[in-house]
């Protein structure tokens, strides 16, 4: 493989821009089938609760940026592979071969757009899609279900308000259904504390919550406070209000999601899954790369340079979803602690680096 300096700009424009062009018919053509996807999903709330009008259209348009943020390494990977089976089909490739311009050069600038396109990736996941998701959230909720928000997230605590007092929690894990660190203040009419319950855990059974580890107090008008031997926690609340508060992974920044993890380490609480998912903020934007390089060795290689543009669509549907598949085993592993995090987090982005570098090494011209 022979290597020069640089290509001429207007060849590196060619080069970027044959790839960028198809990447946004991609993004906006998987965005519309996954907008459509969640549409027939929640047809049935959406017509139980009359989200077919401006609140269900603003609801989806909150979606977006999460959308965009999630498929962005797919559609790089599609808009590779059609933009250079276009280049193939016309000869240019070949053409471009002969005048003795190497894969490497070629791909450089592709893969320039794309390092742009994942710091572009990058700095959405952490503006605009943590509020857009939030405030999406909010709208399906309580604004089209109708459900009370009776708590807030406060300071990385969960603070709810009861028919006779209020409860605080550290967590709620969504997947155990279970509370942490939660504490039950019960109020008189006149507004004074009168008993105090406290759980280490309590784990949602069906009908109820069986706490572990419960202290209980009595609080007398005159301020003293006596334990009592009560064995029972009633909150009057199900997994479902408190899923209302529990911010997913995607609601929250880095640096939010940082602060999180580091709180519940002072409270001495395991923050389990969320370990996997601040790995993940960094290895996302990256894999936008490591499917552009993909691409690239793909569509340099001398075998499948006779693909047509309906087998490349489908060639990069197929990787993609290889890919999403390993990213979901692999995530699966980490929340459950079976594998660490960073583990689950980058393996699938090494595994297919790896790939590409193979193909790319082994196809090289003869």
């Amino acid at each position: 493989m022979t290597f020069r300096p640089r290509l001429s700009p207007v060849m590196d424009r060619f080069l970027a821009g044959q790839f960028f062009g198809p990447f946004l018919v991609c993004i906006a053509a998987f965005t519309a089938a996954y907008l459509l996807g969640d549409m027939f999903d929640r047809f049935n709330d959406l017509i139980k609760y009359g989200g077919l009008g401006l609140i269900g259209l603003e609801y989806f348009a909150l979606k977006i940026p999460l959308i965009i943020s999630q498929i962005t390494p797919v559609a790089c990977l599609a808009g590779v592979l059609l933009g250079f089976a276009i280049l193939n089909r016309s000869g240019e490739v070949l053409a471009c071969q002969q005048l003795g311009i190497s894969r490497l050069e070629m791909a450089l600038p592709v893969l320039f757009v794309a390092t742009l396109i994942s710091v572009f990736n990058f700095v959405l996941s952490e503006t605009v899609v943590p509020a857009a998701t939030r405030e999406a959230t909010y709208l399906y909720v309580v604004e089209m279900k109708k459900r009370h928000l009776e708590g807030v997230f406060a300071d990385r605590r969960i603070w709810v308000r009861l028919n006779n007092g209020f409860a605080s929690a550290d967590a709620y894990d969504k997947k155990k259904r279970e509370l942490s660190g939660i504490t039950v203040y019960r109020i008189t009419k006149d507004f004074q504390v009168s008993d105090i319950v406290h759980a280490q855990t309590a784990v949602w059974k069906g009908h109820r919550w069986i706490p572990s580890s419960i202290s209980t107090y009595a609080v007398g008008e005159n301020g003293t406070v006596t334990p009592t031997d009560a064995t029972k926690l009633h909150i009057g609340l199900k997994p479902a209000d408190f899923e209302i508060l529990r911010l997913d992974p995607e609601e929250f920044s880095l640096w939010e999601l940082n602060g999180y993890i580091a709180s519940l380490r002072q409270k001495g609480l395991d923050p389990g899954g969320y370990i996997v998912d601040r790995d993940l903020k960094y290895a996302m934007p990256v894999s936008c790369i490591i499917m552009v390089a993909l691409g690239m060795a793909l569509s340099l290689d001398p075998l499948p340079r006779n693909l047509s543009l309906g087998r490349s669509f489908g060639l990069a549907i197929a990787i993609g979803f290889g890919y999403w598949l390993a990213l979901g085993i692999t995530s699966s592993l980490g929340h459950s602690d079976l594998m660490p995090a960073w583990i689950a987090a980058w393996l699938p982005n090494t595994t297919f680096a790896i790939i590409a570098f193979a193909i790319f090494l082994f196809g090289e011209e003869h």
